[in-house]
């Protein structure tokens, strides 16, 4: 069973309807990775921590089981879904193509100016790296996904916004275990820093492929941290 404070902070006021509040405090602790593939789930427990009857929380769960996050297996218990290294593959490939795809309309949307203080943001990271400082892998996972989701949410392509939309919440999920399964923060740094001094240039083409090694490099780091921890 995960730890109960990663699912405590949620406000209950009297009138919200309390299986949602169920579904979204254990959703985003799923997704958060406070609770882990292969967590056991204790219905019990769970509800003492929400402060509320096991049955909202039951009904959480179906839902949950329903996307594909949590599985029942009667007569044994809930358990968070293993996630498997085709999945992470498959999502990741997904990903890449749709990034690369709308490189070109978002390109035109953003301005050297944006991109001049988002490569300042990675340049403070390096900087700190450079000095013995450490650095929040949590806030990396962020400026990752913030950059990467910018690209997308600024084309022009409704249905490829639409498709991202779908898998944005697993690829954020996955985003702290790749920054985390990283070894080299540099690496992880420099590999932003590049991504963005190409998006300077407008080199579509050139773009396109370096997007396109990063985000199957991050696939890698994931799969090669077989304890799925941050």
């Amino acid at each position: 069973m995960p730890n109960a404070k990663a699912i405590k902070g949620i406000s209950r006021p009297g009138s919200a309807n309390r299986t949602s509040i169920a579904y979204d405090a254990l959703r985003k602790a799923i997704f958060d990775n406070q609770i882990k593939p292969g967590d056991y789930l204790s219905e019990n427990q769970l509800a003492q921590s929400l402060g509320m009857s096991r049955t909202p929380v039951r009904e959480a769960v179906k839902v949950l089981a329903s996307e594909g996050l949590v599985e029942i297996h009667n007569g044994v218990g809930i358990f968070v879904r293993q996630v498997t290294t085709r999945e992470i593959v498959d999502l990741f490939e997904v990903r890449a193509a749709l990034e690369c795809a709308a490189l070109p309309t978002a390109l035109a949307q953003i301005g050297d100016e944006e991109l001049d203080a988002i490569l300042k943001e990675w340049l403070e990271q390096k900087k700190r790296l450079d000095s013995g400082r450490k650095i929040d892998l949590d806030h990396l996972s962020d400026m990752d996904f913030r950059l990467h989701f910018m690209i997308v949410d600024r084309c022009r392509n409704l249905f490829l916004k639409h498709t991202m939309d779908g898998i944005r919440l697993k690829i954020r999920r996955y985003q702290r275990i790749s920054a985390r399964a990283l070894a080299d923060d540099w690496d992880a740094i420099n590999q932003h820093v590049e991504i963005l001094e190409c998006m300077k240039k407008r080199d579509v083409e050139v773009l396109a492929k370096v997007l396109d090694q990063h985000i199957r490099k991050a696939a890698e780091n994931i799969i090669r941290n077989p304890q799925w921890s941050v």
